[in-house]
């Protein structure tokens, strides 16, 4: 079987999986399989992207019923490349407890990876293992995707430097003699008096956090130091110890190793453009880790310079209030100084350490930046490949619904009501595939005898196209009833080819899969759509926008009722004065906002009044309700 036939999806022709699965690198790497609406279905790693992925769409392989159903709704794939297989391991943690994919097996006990936490900031700092991060001053190192390798190196520690490992408070010395880890030496003994000083364990202390750290030179130093210092205060078995503790530790360095050798937080950032397309990619390092990654395109960039949109990005990614800013951004390309200048609110916001731009031309963070290039070339072209020009689509719409012309003009009609309450309607128009919300229409139905949606639906059709031409194609939201209701209506007032121009779009809501079907006037068979089609996903984008037209209509409408309803329960307010309170304050928010004596001296009314009217407003309304259904008649 050649590779073609052994790799081609159950897609159509034009799937862009087809491009995606001939490109994906070997590297390792996470992929997210995404449906047509972008959600995403699965997250997996593996150490070569290409064999892993491309193995799902193999006709040979024998899949389970959860995988080909998986492999039925995916309709495009992203990469992420990564340095190492444990770079993807962790990374896939992280990406399948952010998205919760509906594919992906998920663990009851949905912790993240173990960390160490140091309780620095006490006096006699401890370590423990926790799953939580918190800012309370401790120092935290992690994630160790092994919690067995972390163990080990908790092991370690506790044999080669003497930190207390009870849960006895240590503010202060509290025990008449030590345990038996003073005895072994394993513990320094702070919770007895005389036996060592904050100093002493402090230095202890410092020695543990360089090794987490990975500052490997330092440690070294440092216990070189000591071990000289007691030698030449002929402390000689101390001396000894601090000996020990360097053999120790230059024996267990190597098993300490990091992705990258940096433990402050690292973003790598670079600019893939294309035409008019312009992609940001962000590769977030955390404790030498790659933890993910975030792609931002950019608008308007056909004037201006690399420089120009890697300054605009900085000052709005990062200016966000609730932006983390790194202790290090690495860029492709050095700046002018007068940029530089202007990015120094950065270190300012960060209050801390500064934060630096470098941009780095060798070593291990010329790496990181050739691993942030890499995947925004993959982003970059992924991109435009799901590009497709309106031609085309309006195309396939033609082909796949049997249309006599392409249809450029789209519609789709929505309803939307609470109960018997504000039923509205919805007409949204797609030009080429793309929303013109100059020619959107929204409806209040006049119609008052119950939740009918035939009616309702008769109703628009009535008045949008009494003396309108039908849309090259308008789509009902609904099944084969709405259809004929909405054909009938339309053929009444002269339409001749409704039947042909009118269909219906409804989910399937019994089967698991929920398929798109689209039916026609007089077929009783609908039409399945193909999950992984470019006309698919107008449609359903079509419907979608016609749904939160029509909803945001109705919220509109419930919440002037509510809030005319609301002043007008109150003792003392008519329907005058309601309109004179509105008038005075511009809305029922800013009277919301207005003290009892503006309220008063605004509208003339008495203090009473507006202080009720001032407790009233601020009351939930079914405690108000509640309130007058007490007071007596």
């Amino acid at each position: 079987m050649s590779e073609s036939e052994e790799t081609s999806p159950k897609q159509s022709c034009d799937s862009p999986l087809e491009d995606r699965l001939r490109t994906l690198p070997e590297e390792p790497g996470v992929y997210l399989m995404k449906s047509e609406t972008g959600e995403v279905l699965y997250v997996g790693k593996s150490r070569s992207l290409k064999d892993r992925v491309r193995s799902y769409f193999q006709e040979t392989r024998v899949r389970s019923a959860r995988i080909s159903l998986l492999v039925s709704r995916v309709w495009d794939i992203e990469i992420i490349r990564t340095k190492s297989e444990l770079d993807a391991l962790i990374l896939e943690n992280t990406l399948i407890k952010r998205y919760r994919p509906r594919y992906n097996v998920l663990l009851r006990d949905d912790k993240t990876y173990p960390y160490l936490k140091f309780s620095w900031n006490d006096p006699f700092p401890r370590l423990t293992i926790t799953r939580r991060i918190r800012n309370d001053g401790s120092l935290y190192f992690g994630p160790y995707p092994n919690p067995s390798a972390m163990k080990d190196t908790l092991r370690l520690i506790r044999r080669t430097f003497p930190l207390a490992t009870c849960t006895i408070p240590l503010e202060k010395p509290t025990l008449d003699r030590p345990c038996v880890e003073y005895q072994i030496k394993r513990c320094l003994g702070p919770c007895v008096q005389g036996l060592t000083t904050e100093e002493e364990y402090r230095q202890v202390a410092t020695a543990v956090k360089l090794f987490l750290q990975g500052k490997s030179n330092d440690l070294l130093k440092l216990l070189e130091n000591e071990m000289k210092n007691r030698a030449k205060d002929l402390e000689f078995e101390k001396a000894a110890v601090a000996r020990d503790r360097y053999r120790n530790v230059l024996q267990v360095l190597e098993k300490h190793a990091v992705s990258f050798p940096f433990q402050h937080p690292i973003d790598g950032l670079y600019l893939a453009r294309s035409g008019e397309i312009a992609l940001m990619l962000v590769l977030h390092i955390r404790n030498g880790l790659l933890i993910g990654k975030k792609e931002v395109e950019l608008k308007h960039t056909e004037d201006a310079s690399d420089e120009e949109l890697l300054v605009a990005f900085l000052e709005q990614y990062y200016g966000k209030e609730s932006a983390f800013l790194p202790g290090e951004i690495l860029l492709p390309l050095s700046l002018p100084e007068d940029d530089l200048m202007t990015l120094s609110w950065m270190s300012e916001k960060k209050e801390e350490d500064p934060v630096r731009i470098t941009f780095p031309r060798r070593g291990d963070k010329k790496m990181i930046l050739d691993l942030v290039r890499e995947n925004a070339e993959e982003a970059l072209n992924a991109r435009e490949k799901r590009k497709i020009d309106p031609k085309d689509l309006m195309e396939e719409t033609r082909s796949l619904l049997k249309r006599d012309h392409p249809p450029r003009t789209l519609c789709c009609v929505d309803i939307s009501n609470t109960g018997d309450l504000f039923p509205v309607a919805s007409l949204v128009t797609f030009l080429d595939g793309k929303p013109e919300k100059s020619l959107y229409r929204k409806f209040r139905i006049r119609y008052e005898k119950g939740q009918d949606d035939f009616k309702m639906l008769s109703e628009v059709m009535e008045r949008q196209f009494r003396e309108n031409p039908l849309p090259d194609l308008l789509i009902i939201d609904g099944g084969p009833l709405q259809l004929d209701a909405c054909v009938r209506t339309l053929e009444s007032m002269g339409h001749g080819d409704a039947s042909r121009r009118v269909l219906s779009l409804a989910k399937e809501r019994i089967s698991k899969n929920k398929m798109e079907r689209i039916f026609f006037p007089g077929q009783e068979m609908p039409l399945v759509l193909p999950g992984h089609h470019h006309v698919t996903h107008l449609l359903v984008r079509l419907r979608d926008e016609a749904h939160r037209f029509a909803l945001k209509y109705h919220r509109t409408l419930r919440e002037e009722y509510l809030t005319h309803s609301r002043l007008l329960n109150i003792p003392g307010v008519g329907p005058a004065r309601e309109k004179k309170l509105l008038l005075s304050f511009g809305s029922v928010k800013g009277l919301m906002e207005a003290t009892v004596e503006e309220i008063a001296l605004r509208t003339g009314l008495s203090e009473a009044l507006a202080a009720s009217i001032h407790q009233a407003l601020r009351e939930r309304p079914e405690d108000q309700t509640a309130s007058q259904s007490r007071t007596p008649s």
